[in-house]
Protein backbone atom coordinates (compact mmCIF):
# COMPACT_ATOMS: atom_id res chain seq x y z
CA UNK A 1 0.00 0.00 0.00
CA UNK A 2 1.48 3.63 -0.63
CA UNK A 3 2.20 5.15 2.48
CA UNK A 4 0.29 8.60 2.57
CA UNK A 5 1.72 11.80 1.58
CA UNK A 6 1.72 14.21 4.95
CA UNK A 7 1.44 17.87 4.62
CA UNK A 8 4.20 19.21 6.26
CA UNK A 9 2.96 22.47 7.14
CA UNK A 10 -0.10 20.69 8.37
CA UNK A 11 2.31 18.75 10.69
CA UNK A 12 3.94 21.52 11.72
CA UNK A 13 0.92 23.38 13.06
CA UNK A 14 -0.42 20.17 14.67
CA UNK A 15 3.33 20.02 16.61
CA UNK A 16 2.79 23.53 17.24
CA UNK A 17 -0.40 23.14 18.90
CA UNK A 18 0.66 20.19 20.97
CA UNK A 19 3.82 21.76 21.74
CA UNK A 20 1.86 24.92 23.70
CA UNK A 21 -0.89 22.94 25.13
CA UNK A 22 1.38 20.88 26.92
CA UNK A 23 3.22 24.13 28.20
CA UNK A 24 1.62 26.07 31.31
CA UNK A 25 3.00 29.76 30.13
CA UNK A 26 2.74 31.72 27.32
CA UNK A 27 5.32 30.40 24.30
CA UNK A 28 7.33 33.07 22.14
CA UNK A 29 8.15 32.58 18.66
CA UNK A 30 12.03 32.11 19.34
CA UNK A 31 11.15 29.35 22.00
CA UNK A 32 9.42 27.89 19.68
CA UNK A 33 12.08 28.00 16.85
CA UNK A 34 14.49 26.44 19.57
CA UNK A 35 12.65 23.66 20.66
CA UNK A 36 10.99 22.51 17.00
CA UNK A 37 13.50 23.02 15.28
CA UNK A 38 11.44 24.44 12.82
CA UNK A 39 12.83 27.07 9.82
CA UNK A 40 12.48 30.20 10.81
CA UNK A 41 10.85 31.51 7.47
CA UNK A 42 7.62 28.75 7.50
CA UNK A 43 7.00 29.02 11.21
CA UNK A 44 5.97 32.34 11.32
CA UNK A 45 3.54 31.99 8.57
CA UNK A 46 1.63 28.81 10.62
CA UNK A 47 1.79 31.53 13.87
CA UNK A 48 0.20 33.69 11.69
CA UNK A 49 -2.66 31.68 10.06
CA UNK A 50 -3.31 29.93 13.72
CA UNK A 51 -3.96 33.49 14.82
CA UNK A 52 -6.37 34.15 12.07
CA UNK A 53 -7.92 31.35 12.57
CA UNK A 54 -7.91 31.74 16.12
CA UNK A 55 -6.50 28.87 17.63
CA UNK A 56 -3.90 30.89 19.21
CA UNK A 57 -3.96 34.20 20.51
CA UNK A 58 -1.19 36.84 20.54
CA UNK A 59 -0.04 39.15 23.15
CA UNK A 60 2.01 42.09 21.86
CA UNK A 61 2.63 42.88 25.41
CA UNK A 62 4.95 39.67 26.24
CA UNK A 63 5.10 38.95 22.12
CA UNK A 64 4.20 35.38 23.06
CA UNK A 65 1.15 33.01 22.15
CA UNK A 66 -1.13 30.81 23.89
CA UNK A 67 -4.38 28.57 23.05
CA UNK A 68 -7.28 30.57 22.00
CA UNK A 69 -11.15 29.82 21.89
CA UNK A 70 -11.25 27.55 18.69
CA UNK A 71 -8.99 25.28 20.23
CA UNK A 72 -10.88 25.17 23.33
CA UNK A 73 -14.30 24.25 20.82
CA UNK A 74 -12.03 21.83 18.93
CA UNK A 75 -11.28 19.98 22.22
CA UNK A 76 -14.67 20.55 24.06
CA UNK A 77 -16.29 18.87 20.86
CA UNK A 78 -14.61 15.90 21.27
CA UNK A 79 -14.97 15.63 25.08
CA UNK A 80 -18.81 16.02 24.38
CA UNK A 81 -18.90 12.95 21.94
CA UNK A 82 -17.18 10.41 23.61
CA UNK A 83 -17.89 8.85 26.92
CA UNK A 84 -15.53 7.08 29.07
CA UNK A 85 -17.69 3.38 28.56
CA UNK A 86 -16.36 3.66 24.71
CA UNK A 87 -12.85 4.95 25.31
CA UNK A 88 -11.99 2.45 28.14
CA UNK A 89 -13.35 -0.80 26.61
CA UNK A 90 -10.56 -1.52 24.62
CA UNK A 91 -7.89 -0.95 27.10
CA UNK A 92 -10.05 -3.05 29.51
CA UNK A 93 -10.03 -5.61 26.84
CA UNK A 94 -6.06 -5.44 26.34
CA UNK A 95 -5.45 -5.70 29.80
CA UNK A 96 -7.55 -8.88 29.83
CA UNK A 97 -5.86 -10.30 26.97
CA UNK A 98 -2.62 -10.11 28.52
CA UNK A 99 -3.03 -11.16 31.93
CA UNK A 100 -5.85 -13.64 31.71
CA UNK A 101 -7.41 -11.50 34.77
CA UNK A 102 -10.81 -9.63 35.15
CA UNK A 103 -10.68 -6.04 34.83
CA UNK A 104 -12.88 -3.63 35.98
CA UNK A 105 -13.59 -0.19 35.49
CA UNK A 106 -16.23 1.99 38.64
CA UNK A 107 -16.68 5.41 39.50
CA UNK A 108 -17.67 7.01 42.51
CA UNK A 109 -21.49 7.83 43.22
CA UNK A 110 -22.04 9.17 46.85
CA UNK A 111 -18.94 8.28 48.73
CA UNK A 112 -19.45 4.30 47.19
CA UNK A 113 -17.73 2.50 43.77
CA UNK A 114 -19.97 1.54 41.56
CA UNK A 115 -18.60 -0.83 38.86
CA UNK A 116 -19.05 0.56 35.49
CA UNK A 117 -17.52 -2.17 33.34
CA UNK A 118 -16.13 -5.24 33.46
CA UNK A 119 -14.02 -8.22 31.13
CA UNK A 120 -13.57 -11.47 32.18
CA UNK A 121 -10.77 -12.82 31.67
CA UNK A 122 -9.51 -16.63 30.76
CA UNK A 123 -8.50 -17.42 34.53
CA UNK A 124 -10.91 -19.89 35.57
CA UNK A 125 -12.11 -18.30 38.64
CA UNK A 126 -14.34 -15.42 38.63
CA UNK A 127 -14.87 -12.38 40.42
CA UNK A 128 -18.37 -11.91 42.56
CA UNK A 129 -18.70 -8.29 41.47
CA UNK A 130 -21.31 -7.26 38.67
CA UNK A 131 -21.38 -4.34 36.77
CA UNK A 132 -24.07 -2.28 39.30
CA UNK A 133 -22.69 -3.40 42.18
CA UNK A 134 -21.93 -1.18 44.88
CA UNK A 135 -18.77 -1.59 47.22
CA UNK A 136 -16.68 0.70 49.96
CA UNK A 137 -13.66 2.54 49.14
CA UNK A 138 -11.65 1.91 51.82
CA UNK A 139 -10.76 -2.11 50.81
CA UNK A 140 -10.77 -1.91 47.22
CA UNK A 141 -7.94 -1.19 44.91
CA UNK A 142 -10.82 0.79 42.79
CA UNK A 143 -11.75 2.48 45.93
CA UNK A 144 -8.02 3.77 47.07
CA UNK A 145 -6.94 4.54 43.77
CA UNK A 146 -9.72 7.41 43.54
CA UNK A 147 -9.24 8.57 47.25
CA UNK A 148 -5.54 9.33 46.67
CA UNK A 149 -6.56 11.85 44.32
CA UNK A 150 -8.40 13.12 46.45
CA UNK A 151 -8.41 16.10 49.11
CA UNK A 152 -8.15 15.21 53.09
CA UNK A 153 -11.44 16.77 54.12
CA UNK A 154 -13.33 14.56 51.07
CA UNK A 155 -11.33 11.34 51.91
CA UNK A 156 -13.00 11.88 55.68
CA UNK A 157 -16.71 13.26 54.48
CA UNK A 158 -16.80 9.67 52.81
CA UNK A 159 -14.96 7.72 55.30
CA UNK A 160 -16.27 8.91 58.37
CA UNK A 161 -12.79 10.10 59.71
CA UNK A 162 -12.51 7.07 62.42
CA UNK A 163 -12.57 3.67 62.31
CA UNK A 164 -13.45 1.48 59.07
CA UNK A 165 -15.81 -1.28 58.36
CA UNK A 166 -13.81 -4.75 58.26
CA UNK A 167 -14.65 -7.06 55.05
CA UNK A 168 -11.64 -9.33 55.83
CA UNK A 169 -8.37 -9.81 58.09
CA UNK A 170 -6.84 -7.75 56.09
CA UNK A 171 -9.21 -4.88 55.36
CA UNK A 172 -7.45 -1.17 56.88
CA UNK A 173 -8.97 -0.51 60.18
CA UNK A 174 -8.37 2.95 60.87
CA UNK A 175 -8.23 6.50 58.80
CA UNK A 176 -5.11 6.76 59.92
CA UNK A 177 -4.14 3.28 58.14
CA UNK A 178 -5.68 4.35 55.52
CA UNK A 179 -3.98 7.84 54.92
CA UNK A 180 -0.68 6.13 55.47
CA UNK A 181 -1.90 3.35 52.59
CA UNK A 182 -2.98 6.00 50.08
CA UNK A 183 0.38 8.02 50.19
CA UNK A 184 2.24 5.02 49.82
CA UNK A 185 -0.29 4.35 46.52
CA UNK A 186 0.61 8.27 45.07
CA UNK A 187 4.40 7.57 45.79
CA UNK A 188 4.14 4.13 43.53
CA UNK A 189 1.74 5.08 41.24
CA UNK A 190 -0.76 2.28 42.03
CA UNK A 191 -2.96 1.08 44.37
CA UNK A 192 -3.44 -2.14 45.87
CA UNK A 193 -6.20 -4.64 47.66
CA UNK A 194 -4.65 -7.24 49.26
CA UNK A 195 -7.67 -9.54 49.75
CA UNK A 196 -9.04 -6.90 51.98
CA UNK A 197 -12.04 -6.75 50.48
CA UNK A 198 -12.67 -10.41 49.79
CA UNK A 199 -10.64 -13.20 50.80
CA UNK A 200 -8.07 -14.45 48.16
CA UNK A 201 -8.54 -11.53 45.91
CA UNK A 202 -5.90 -9.42 44.41
CA UNK A 203 -6.09 -5.99 42.79
CA UNK A 204 -4.13 -3.50 41.03
CA UNK A 205 -5.66 -0.13 40.25
CA UNK A 206 -5.23 3.27 38.81
CA UNK A 207 -7.38 6.70 38.46
CA UNK A 208 -8.18 7.74 35.14
CA UNK A 209 -8.31 12.03 35.35
CA UNK A 210 -10.32 14.32 32.85
CA UNK A 211 -8.79 17.76 31.86
CA UNK A 212 -8.96 19.55 34.89
CA UNK A 213 -6.75 16.66 36.41
CA UNK A 214 -10.28 15.20 38.46
CA UNK A 215 -10.67 11.61 38.70
CA UNK A 216 -13.37 10.50 37.10
CA UNK A 217 -12.83 6.70 36.89
CA UNK A 218 -10.73 3.72 38.02
CA UNK A 219 -9.44 0.49 36.50
CA UNK A 220 -8.37 -2.51 38.10
CA UNK A 221 -7.11 -5.82 37.19
CA UNK A 222 -8.40 -8.63 39.38
CA UNK A 223 -6.91 -12.19 40.49
CA UNK A 224 -6.73 -14.87 43.29
CA UNK A 225 -3.60 -14.08 45.49
CA UNK A 226 -1.35 -16.72 45.67
CA UNK A 227 2.43 -15.91 46.38
CA UNK A 228 3.14 -15.99 42.84
CA UNK A 229 1.01 -13.02 42.36
CA UNK A 230 3.73 -10.80 43.39
CA UNK A 231 5.48 -11.30 41.06
CA UNK A 232 3.18 -10.05 38.73
CA UNK A 233 2.47 -6.72 40.11
CA UNK A 234 4.93 -5.15 38.55
CA UNK A 235 3.14 -6.25 34.95
CA UNK A 236 0.34 -5.48 36.19
CA UNK A 237 0.92 -1.96 37.50
CA UNK A 238 2.58 -1.20 34.44
CA UNK A 239 -0.64 -2.34 32.21
CA UNK A 240 -2.74 -0.53 34.38
CA UNK A 241 -1.15 2.70 35.13
CA UNK A 242 -0.38 2.77 31.18
CA UNK A 243 -3.97 2.64 30.09
CA UNK A 244 -5.22 4.82 33.01
CA UNK A 245 -2.81 7.32 31.67
CA UNK A 246 -3.51 7.32 27.89
CA UNK A 247 -7.50 6.58 28.77
CA UNK A 248 -7.13 9.75 31.15
CA UNK A 249 -5.09 11.99 27.63
CA UNK A 250 -8.13 11.27 25.89
CA UNK A 251 -9.97 13.23 28.05
CA UNK A 252 -7.77 16.36 28.30
CA UNK A 253 -5.65 15.50 31.14
CA UNK A 254 -1.62 16.62 29.90
CA UNK A 255 -0.22 15.32 33.02
CA UNK A 256 2.71 12.54 32.89
CA UNK A 257 1.54 10.89 36.49
CA UNK A 258 -2.08 9.73 37.81
CA UNK A 259 -1.14 10.72 40.88
CA UNK A 260 1.03 14.06 43.27
CA UNK A 261 3.33 12.17 45.54
CA UNK A 262 2.91 15.72 47.48
CA UNK A 263 -0.68 15.93 48.26
CA UNK A 264 -1.70 16.13 51.76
Amino acid sequence: MKEPKINKAVSRAVDILEYIAHTKESVTLAELNKNLDFPKSSIFDIMQTLVDKKMLAFDPVSKSYFLDIKSFEIGNAFLSKNDIHSIALPYLKNISEQTSETVFMAVENNGMIVYLDKVEGTSPTRTTCNIGDRNSMHCTGLGKAMLATYPIEKIRLITGGGALQAHTKNTLKSFDALMEELQKTRERGYSIDNCEDTDYVFCVACPILNVTGKCIASISVSCVYTPAVEEKIDFYSQLISKAALEISNKFGYLGNSLFDPLQP
